[in-house]
C-alpha cells in the first residue's frame, strides 16, 4: 500500500495539468470558472471516455487527440439533465406507489394500518416506519393536515395512513412492501403496476430508490454500473409494452438502458401520457456526441415498440 502524497492544486494548476495531458482548453477563464463551481474530482469521471487506452485496455492520463474542454463539460451537462429527467419520472412512480400502498392496505386493515405491527413480518422495519412518522409529525407539526388532526383527535395518536404515509421517503415505501407479512398484500400492489412477480417488483423498487438517491445527491448516472441490479422480468402475456424474453436475456441489467426500460414500463400505468421519451430524445439531440452504448443501449433501440 502506498502513502497518498498528492498536493491540492489551485484551479489554474488544474487547468495546466489538463492541458499538459492533451486536453484542448481555448478559454482558461471559462474552464477555471467551471472547475471552481463543479470541482475537478467530479468532472474527472466525465473525462474517462476521452482518454487514451494502452495495449492492456488500461485508461491512461493522456487525452485522445482533438478532445476539448467542451467535450467533457457537455457530457457533464448531459448527465445533469438526465438526472433531472429521471428524477421527474421517479416522482410519478413514487406518488403512484404511495397511493396504491395506502389505498389497498387501508381497505384491508383500516385507516391506521401503519400502526399495526401484525401486518409486518419485520418488526425492525415497523419500528423504523413508526419512528420516521413520529419524527416527521414533530418536525412538521404546523402542516395543515397534521395540525388539523392533532387539534381534533387524540386517539389514535398518529394520523391515518393517507396522512402519515405521505411523509415517508421512497426507500421507506420500498421497505413497507418488502416487509408485508401477507404475500397477497404485496401481490396486489405489484399487479397494480402490471408486474406479476413480487420478487421482480421488489428488486425494481430497490433499484429505483437507489437511482433516486443518486439523482438527489447529484452523482453521476451516465455510464455507471449499478451496484444494485434490478431483476429481469420475463412475461409473455402482457397488456403493456415490454421487452421480449430474448431481449431480456441479452440486456445488461447493471446499465442505464434496462433501468430506463423499467421506467417506461411503469409509466404506462402511472402516467400513460408521459413525455419522458420525447424529452429523452430531445436531450440526445441537444448532445449528439453522447454515445448511449456506454449506458448499455443496444443497436436499433429507437425502433423498439417501448421507445416508439
Amino acid at each position: 500500500m502506498e502513502r497518498f502524497t498528492k498536493p491540492a492544486l489551485t484551479f489554474q494548476q488544474q487547468v495546466d495539468l489538463l492541458k499538459f495531458r492533451g486536453l484542448g482548453i481555448s478559454d482558461e477563464e471559462r474552464a477555471i470558472r467551471h472547475l471552481s463551481n463543479i470541482s475537478y474530482y467530479r468532472l474527472s469521471a466525465y473525462m474517462l471516455p476521452f482518454k487514451k487506452v494502452d495495449t492492456d485496455a488500461h485508461v491512461m492520463d493522456a487525452f485522445r487527440d482533438g478532445v476539448s474542454w467542451d467535450d467533457v463539460y457537455d457530457l457533464y451537462r448531459f448527465d445533469r439533465k438526465l438526472r433531472l429527467l429521471i428524477f421527474d419520472a421517479i416522482e410519478r412512480i413514487e406518488i403512484a406507489l404511495r397511493t396504491q400502498i395506502i389505498y389497498q392496505l387501508s381497505h384491508k386493515y383500516g385507516s391506521h394500518w401503519q400502526d399495526n405491527p401484525t401486518i409486518f413480518k419485520n418488526y425492525t422495519v415497523f419500528k423504523e416506519i413508526q419512528n420516521r412518522i413520529v419524527d416527521q409529525l414533530a418536525t412538521n407539526k404546523e402542516k395543515v393536515f397534521i395540525k388539523h388532526y392533532r387539534e381534533k383527535y387524540s386517539d389514535p395518536p398518529n394520523p391515518p395512513s393517507w396522512m402519515s404515509v405521505e411523509i415517508l421517503y421512497f426507500s421507506e415505501l420500498s421497505k413497507i412492501c418488502r416487509s408485508l407479512g401477507n404475500r397477497q398484500d404485496l401481490m396486489g400492489i405489484a399487479r397494480s403496476f402490471g408486474v406479476l412477480s413480487e420478487t421482480v417488483f421488489l428488486s425494481w423498487l430497490h433499484v429505483i430508490s437507489y437511482v433516486r438517491n443518486i439523482c438527489a445527491h447529484h452523482a453521476r448516472l451516465w455510464n455507471i454500473k449499478f451496484a444494485i441490479q434490478p431483476n429481469k422480468f420475463y412475461y409473455s402475456k402482457l397488456d403493456k409494452i415490454w421487452l421480449t424474453n430474448d431481449e431480456v436475456r441479452r440486456v445488461q441489467s447493471s446499465k442505464m438502458y434496462y433501468f430506463l426500460c423499467i421506467v417506461l414500463y411503469l409509466l404506462q400505468t402511472t402516467n400513460p401520457n408521459s413525455k419522458f421519451k420525447e424529452h429523452f430524445f430531445a436531450l440526445l439531440e441537444k448532445f449528439p456526441e453522447v454515445n448511449v452504448k456506454y449506458m448499455g443501449f443496444p443497436n436499433n433501440w429507437r425502433e423498439h415498440p417501448l421507445w416508439l
